[in-house]
């Protein structure tokens, strides 16, 4: 595994010792990859999420399959202790909150913004002030006032939940990380020598919310016991860390064109010798990727998501209020559908 290492946690007491828990295929087979695709294109928004995407239309680039594709994700593996009445409302709220998360990504990744960037966060601080917008004009303009209204339509829905209060410094916290990993990202892409696996596997995977909208969850899950939220997030940060995995095996031949090497790909690549951040700045696209397929960079990362599925099923049982087994399903399937629609986001 590269980086922050998961196997010291084969030494923790509470952990069953000896246990094996089988293979789980991840070989994806053409059929499956055909059904896969359509069933993401079967996904349909209720009025009010394509009143929203159609505004992020108007200033983002992103197309319609992405987020047909991050809506059943996010079913996938909203937590079932969400309270049923709220489950719609929180899938929708969460959705909204990975529209906001890519309109900034694309800052960091696509226009390389710094200043842009620095006012994009501040629409979710206490530092935003909407009279700042004055200084800002056109195109600009346009994409962070649509940031500021992504951003207080999430914390407004968040706050109706019965347990905001009691997760809202959380919440919070856990945002801040995202905007930590879109300022990393950043930071790797003006100076590709700055690439590390330590940092990346640090920062990068915030990029994936997965934690922040666990903590959405529990915004709206009444029988969570609080004494278990250090061990539901262990299990939260394993989820993240596989769903960054399968992000990276989807994406990383389309960043290769965009020459966005923030992925955890390009760091293990820097690492292990097999590009060096010259190659990066110079190579042409179709050589990095022919570097790339050649020394089973892809393979890495399914042991390593492997691991992180092990330590996941392990600590998830020590969380008694929930139930966390679905949740671990609703992972392993988000992998298998990143598998399935590589090259399509």
């Amino acid at each position: 595994m590269s980086a922050l290492r998961t196997d010291y946690l084969d030494n923790d007491t509470d952990v069953v010792r000896h246990e094996t828990f089988g293979d789980l295929s991840l070989d994806i087979s053409a059929p499956e990859v055909s059904q896969i695709i359509a069933e993401i294109k079967q996904v349909t928004f209720s009025p009010y999420l394509q009143e929203w995407i159609r505004s992020y239309e108007s200033v983002g680039q992103r197309g319609r399959f992405l987020w047909q594709w991050c809506l059943k994700g996010v079913r996938m593996t909203t937590l079932p202790s969400v309270e049923t009445a709220l489950r719609s409302h929180v899938v929708e709220t969460k959705l909204l909150g990975i529209l906001f998360c890519s309109l900034i990504d694309d800052i960091a990744d696509r226009e390389q913004d710094a200043e842009m960037l620095e006012m994009a966060i501040a629409a979710s601080s206490n530092q935003w002030a909407i009279e700042r917008l004055e200084f800002w004009s056109g195109r600009r303009r346009s994409y962070l006032e649509m940031i500021c209204k992504v951003w207080n339509e999430v914390w407004t829905r968040c706050s109706t939940y019965p347990r905001f209060r009691d997760f809202e410094p959380l919440l919070k916290f856990d945002n801040e990380q995202v905007q930590i990993a879109m300022r990393y990202a950043l930071l790797s892409n003006q100076c590709p020598g700055l690439l590390n696996v330590i940092e990346h596997d640090l920062y990068q995977p915030n990029n994936m919310q997965m934690i922040f909208m666990a903590t959405v969850d529990l915004c709206a899950s009444p029988d969570f016991n609080s004494d278990e939220l250090g061990i539901a997030r262990e299990v939260f940060w394993h989820a993240q860390r596989m769903g960054r995995i399968g992000n990276m095996i989807t994406t990383w031949e389309r960043e290769v064109l965009d020459r966005d090497f923030t992925s955890g790909i390009f760091a293990f690549a820097v690492h292990r010798g097999i590009l060096s951040a010259a190659d990066l700045r110079n190579l042409p696209a179709h050589e990095i990727m022919t570097l790339l397929e050649t020394n089973d960079c892809q393979e890495h990362f399914i042991k390593e998501w492997k691991a992180h599925r092990t330590q996941m099923l392990r600590k998830l049982r020590r969380v008694k209020s929930i139930d966390l087994m679905p949740y671990l399903n609703g992972v392993e399937e988000l992998f298998r559908t990143h598998l399935g629609s590589r090259g399509l986001m």
